[in-house]
């Protein structure tokens, strides 16, 4: 048996409603977080590019960016702990990919 820990952020607009949902399933094994970021509500989206990408209210837009890195700063810390709890070295999560370096050796 192992421990995983899933982190989940919802973020809201000025309004109080739902723009999106942050998450990301930690399980210490020194691997860097890798968030799922899923955007909802065709209210913030105020139309479409030639490539049928999505264009969002900017104000929203940065909300979410800002978000998204107070997250990552959080699923990290919270990634570091688990790692220390399972004896692998918390310094490989700073560095994409490191753990396999190390685990594969």
């Amino acid at each position: 048996m192992y421990k995983v820990v899933r982190l989940v952020k919802t973020i809201k607009d000025n309004d109080g409603n739902n723009i999106a949902t942050i998450q990301v399933d930690l399980n210490g094994d020194g691997s860097t977080p890798d968030p799922l970021t899923a955007i909802y509500g065709s209210a913030q989206i105020i139309g479409f590019n030639d490539d049928g990408s999505p264009i969002y209210d900017m104000e929203i837009k940065q909300r979410i960016k800002d978000e998204k890195q107070k997250f990552m700063a959080e699923a990290i810390k919270e990634q570091k702990k688990l790692c220390i709890e399972n004896g692998v070295d918390p310094d490989l999560v700073n560095i994409l990919n490191a753990e396999k370096k190390v685990n594969n050796e």
